[in-house]
């Protein structure tokens, strides 16, 4: 009888209950794909385990778990289960289904509560092509029922994208971003996008094709006779972009619109995305562009080349003239530019009125004289010039030199003059020598034949004499 008054009681006491309580909300957020939970936990102890806990859909019942046993309705759709009932939480968890049919209001209806959870699924849907080029335009957009939540965009560094950025425009109440001119080096990387309510973080990768180090328009200085290599090359491996994206590819190199090279690149070799230039002459500069040819269009990348030279209109020094320097830049817009000529620490002389690209400044004093080019107060190219201070230095070094000459001349001379000497004397002795040799045989002669004449002279002839 007891057991029976108690069920009447709980009966009744369970739907008041139920109103009076009225129910909680909760938003959740996640991505599509991810696994969900939607909480339904219950503190009150079970009074009786017959009454079901069920979980609805848009009204429409999709679980319920009673006595154990859990059943699934007419409407499930997606994979569900319980988490603990046997320790009243019967938060409900969701692995996968239709994703589309998974947003919107869940209610559990758990021995007297009623919890609602409103699950709203995001994604970001991008740009179709694996890769992209530089120049294209392209676009992020949220996907989601809920229009009320605040979003925030975030660049692959990291910056917060504003109304500020030119190239990146935030449309549809910031639920999607356009982003135009893309450039390998700022928006080649992982966006982000995230919900304000819940800081859900959702990412999307953006490949964008492009040049290692300079964007088009860069700008190279360079000093005559000096050596430059212009770049081609991408930021990706050439073996790793698709054939679909690149398909009969030609790579060309012009300078001032006339073609310098042109390759076929399905021979690929590294070495023709570089363009080597030794001894930098004044006719090298002007626009170097180099073009690839994609599927869709051409990926081309141009370098302005600015070319310095100095000259002067004397080779040195004059007593009488000064050496008059000048300094010559090949660009093309020196609207922001200005030339300066300085000797050493002495203040430069600056010129910001280049019509013919060139500044003179006349020099009055020998030695090292630089030309520099700045631009935006960041100095960009220098070149040094020697002026030779000619006529005092052929002044002082003319005389010592000639009196140096005359004096190696005269020391020759002497030298010359000695071995003349010296030969004639040797010759004069050797002669005396020889005479003298030729005197005394001819005096032993002599006085050998005379002795002969004496032994042999005849007796009679003595007598006779006698």
């Amino acid at each position: 009888m007891d057991m029976i008054l108690r069920c009447l009681l709980v009966s009744f006491v369970l739907p008041l209950g139920v109103m009076l309580h009225g129910s909680e909300v909760h938003y959740i957020d996640a991505t599509y794909g991810q696994e969900v939970t939607l909480p339904c936990q219950v503190g009150i102890p079970v009074v009786n385990p017959s009454i079901p806990v069920i979980w609805k859909y848009k009204s429409q019942e999709i679980i319920k778990y009673q006595r154990g046993l859990l059943l699934r309705g007419p409407s499930s759709t997606a994979s569900y289960s319980l988490k603990n009932p046997e320790k009243r939480d019967y938060s409900l968890i969701i692995r996968n289904g239709k994703y589309t049919e998974m947003e919107g209001q869940y209610t559990c209806e758990a021995h007297g509560e009623i919890k609602t959870t409103i699950l709203n699924l995001w994604s970001v849907k991008g740009p179709s092509d694996e890769y992209l080029l530089e120049g294209d335009i392209t676009q992020l957009e949220l996907s989601s029922l809920d229009m009320s939540t605040k979003v925030e965009w975030f660049g692959p560094n990291k910056s917060k994208i504003t109304d500020k950025k030119v190239r990146w425009t935030l449309q549809n109440k910031d639920r999607r971003l356009q982003i135009k001119d893309l450039k390998a080096r700022e928006d080649q990387g992982t966006w982000e996008c995230i919900i304000s309510r819940s800081r859900l973080r959702i990412t999307h990768d953006v490949k964008v094709i492009g040049f290692v180090n300079s964007l088009d328009g860069d700008t190279r200085y360079v000093a005559v006779n000096s050596t430059v290599v212009l770049s081609c090359e991408l930021n990706i491996d050439f073996q790793e972009i698709p054939k679909n994206i690149l398909r009969n590819p030609v790579l060309k190199w012009t300078n001032n619109n006339k073609t310098i090279v042109e390759v076929d690149l399905n021979n690929f070799n590294s070495s023709l995305l570089q363009q080597k230039i030794d001894k930098v002459q004044f006719e090298h500069a002007g626009e170097h562009k180099c073009s690839i040819g994609f599927t869709r269009r051409n990926l081309s990348k141009t370098t302005h080349l600015v070319v310095m030279k100095v000259s002067a209109d004397r080779p040195r020094l004059d007593s009488k003239e000064n050496v008059t320097l000048c300094c010559h830049v090949s660009a093309p817009d020196l609207s922001k530019a200005q030339l300066c000529w300085n000797k050493r620490r002495d203040s430069p002389k600056c010129e910001t009125h280049l019509p013919e690209g060139k500044f003179c400044y006349e020099a009055t004093s020998a030695g090292e004289w630089k030309c520099s080019l700045v631009v935006e107060d960041e100095e960009k190219l220098s070149m040094i010039y020697f002026v030779d201070e000619a006529s005092t230095a052929m002044a002082n070094s003319s005389f010592p030199l000639t009196y140096i000459a005359i004096g190696a001349g005269v020391m020759l001379l002497l030298l010359i003059i000695i071995g003349v000497c010296v030969f004639s004397s040797k010759t004069v002795k050797q002669k005396r020598r020889r005479a003298r040799r030729m005197a005394q045989a001819r005096q032993h002669l002599l006085e050998k034949k005379t002795c002969q004449c004496h032994k042999y002279v005849p007796k009679h002839s003595a007598d006779t004499l006698q």
